[in-house]
């Protein structure tokens, strides 16, 4: 998501998810794996990214904020936003030309090979290397996460250890001063997104599962649609082996750490500068803003189109997006959820003409049973045409190559283009929230006003 936005800043797309090849031969080569070999390739791929155990203890909180803000090396004058992770939230940086500070970031931590369904050895196995990272990092918090339903591929040989900063750290902390001082708004995104985990010590927290169709108590305590899963996945098992859960925390890839926030407002107080909160439940929330929001925008500028762009997880497109004119709606996963939220979004908005959907080929058929037909259903809903992009229906959730094809097909399936808009200002966002914010399950609130402060600047600090 990091790295699309920042792509979009400069005027370019975001193809292969960022870092696959743009290759024909390679996408050929890919469509004709069967679906065990494609398996097999998908996670080689996810365990290419992988960080060995033994470079754990290298790893610093601050080398990762400086790799943040070399991707913008011009700063916004007018915003930036710090927080949550959020792919809507992508798109509404992209229409203000802003930067995007994150909270949590992924350490894809490479392992021996552990059965996806034996959950207890993967949280225990987790002990070492979480141990390792956090003594290095007292301003991080570790959430290892473990889904044995949407990332059943990749965990066999992979933890997903997500982690996020409660403190801003010296270089969020120079970077988030100079905008205030220079009159920038701070947007603090805030998701309240929780989940039932396990503390394994005081940072480190164990999480059973991940957003998309099952609940946090299905994952732990199973059901008959956990056992129908695992029957076809060919497990011995029935439900998941899971750890007693002993609290609840923000979700460990969407919700956000609130310390830091708290650290954001002592900031802007002190410094004088300008501070908004914007709160949301689920991280789906905040798609129907952002896509009314565009539509309202377009329309004010005069190069309002009726194409709506679906998107799915890491399947977005902040900078074609806004050179085809097209309004994003952006989904969570590819799961039962968020097929529910667009299809409610679509039953309340003025109809699109022309619906073009991405979806993620995860190569599992989920708990929840989704399918293309589930689909189409909002495909369906389109005026004119509804249709998917760069996803062979015949094989999704096993269709690898659309990794190496989306982009390449969202050019050719959507044909109008439309110069580079000009940057949606902060006065445009929070008058759009001022008239129709109450129709959405997001709150805008100023928590610190701008004031007048002759304290001087913080020491400069280099990477």
């Amino acid at each position: 998501m990091l790295q699309s936005l920042a792509n979009s800043l400069v005027g370019k797309g975001f193809p292969g998810v960022g870092y696959l090849p743009e290759s024909k031969l390679a996408e050929f080569i890919v469509d004709r794996l069967g679906r065990t070999l494609g398996r097999a390739a998908y996670a080689l791929t996810g365990w290419s990214e992988t960080v060995p155990e033994s470079a754990i203890r290298r790893i610093r909180s601050e080398d990762i904020s400086w790799s943040v803000l070399n991707l913008f090396p011009q700063p916004s004058p007018q915003a930036v936003m710090i927080g949550s992770a959020n792919g809507a939230l992508m798109h509404l940086c992209a229409a203000m030309r802003t930067p995007w500070l994150p909270q949590t970031f992924l350490l894809p931590i490479r392992r021996r090979r552990i059965h996806p369904d034996n959950v207890i050895e993967a949280m225990e196995w987790g002990k070492g290397p979480g141990e390792a990272l956090l003594r290095g990092n007292p301003d991080l918090v570790l959430h290892q996460m473990h889904d044995p339903d949407h990332d059943r591929v990749m965990v066999q040989r992979m933890a997903y250890f997500r982690v996020k900063r409660r403190r801003l750290g010296p270089a969020y902390s120079l970077y988030l001063e100079k905008q205030l001082r220079a009159g920038a708004t701070v947007y603090l995104v805030d998701c309240r997104y929780s989940w039932l985990t396990k503390r394994v010590n005081e940072r480190h927290f164990f999480q059973l599962g991940g957003a998309g169709g099952v609940t946090d108590e299905e994952y732990l305590n199973g059901s008959d649609r956990v056992a129908g899963f695992l029957a076809r996945e060919g497990s011995d098992a029935r439900r998941w082996n899971a750890p007693q859960a002993d609290g609840e925390t923000p979700e460990g890839e969407w919700g956000f750490q609130q310390e830091m926030g708290d650290e954001i407002v002592q900031l802007a107080r002190r410094v004088g500068g300008r501070v908004v909160r914007i709160s949301f439940e689920d991280p789906e929330d905040l798609s129907p803003l952002v896509a009314d929001f565009y539509r309202w925008w377009y329309e004010r500028q005069g190069t309002g189109t009726s194409n709506l762009l679906t998107e799915s997880f890491i399947f977005l497109e902040p900078y074609w997006a806004l050179r085809t004119g097209s309004v994003p709606f952006w989904m969570v996963f590819n799961g039962r959820n968020s097929a529910n939220r667009l299809e409610r979004y679509l039953d309340g908005s003025r109809p699109y003409d022309n619906i073009y959907m991405m979806l993620l080929s995860n190569g599992i058929r989920p708990i929840e049973g989704i399918s293309v037909d589930d689909w189409r259903v909002a495909l369906n809903k389109a005026r004119v045409k509804g249709q998917c992009v760069g996803v062979n229906e015949r094989k999704f959730p096993y269709d690898f190559a659309s990794f190496l094809r989306y982009n390449r097909s969202l050019q050719e399936s959507i044909p109008t283009r439309q110069e580079m808009p000009d940057a949606a200002t902060v006065e445009e966002l929070e008058s759009f929230v001022a008239r129709h914010g109450h129709h959405y399950a997001v709150q805008f609130k100023e928590v610190v006003s701008r004031t007048a402060t002759d304290e001087p600047l913080t020491e400069q600090l280099h990477p």
